[in-house]
């Protein structure tokens, strides 16, 4: 199959199966080495190096890695994360799709893969609703035949989140 069709394909299957709340089967779409990202962003002048303006490179709504991922899905799954009882509605809107060229790697091989989010969120009965806009910056690679999630960084374009929480996945 062709690799950029086998790539859309991994981000439509996660994207469905995060609107599902199938987080365990998520899980199984990343690497032991995952490093999941979302940077606070910060209102700021233009940076002369150019790139995103304000995204702060050490300070984190989510930072991160396979044992914190799988005690989020964990606590998801005891009937105990408040934020999440009930269950929000999600739909995860994956467009813009641009990926680079497949390398070696002494990981496997892997692949950049830029990609934008529109997330929509609604709770309870109310008619209020949450959307989310991002630009996802991933590194997908190679194990066993199939594309895992190695690294995602989440750039929101919200400098002030219009949510109480990211109890979700993005």
């Amino acid at each position: 199959m062709d690799p950029i069709r086998e790539i859309l394909d991994f981000l439509h299957h996660e994207a469905e199966l995060l609107d599902e709340g199938r987080y365990r089967d998520w899980l199984e779409l990343v690497t032991d080495d995952i490093v999941y990202q979302v940077p606070i962003r910060m209102t700021r002048e233009r940076s002369p190096e150019g790139g995103p303006s304000g995204v702060s490179d050490r300070m984190f709504h989510l930072d991160e890695d396979r044992t914190s991922l799988e005690m989020r899905v964990a606590r998801l799954e005891t009937g105990f994360a408040w934020a999440e009882d009930p269950p929000s509605r999600l739909r995860h809107f994956v467009t813009n799709v641009r990926v680079g060229q497949p390398r070696s790697t002494e990981r496997g091989e892997e692949v950049e893969v830029r990609s934008n989010l529109l997330l929509f969120r609604s709770r309870w009965d109310k008619p209020e609703f949450t959307f989310l806009s991002a630009e996802r910056r991933d590194v997908l690679r190679r194990e066993g035949g199939r594309w895992k999630l190695a690294r995602r960084l989440v750039i929101l374009d919200h400098s002030t989140l219009p949510t109480h929480n990211l109890s979700f996945f993005l």
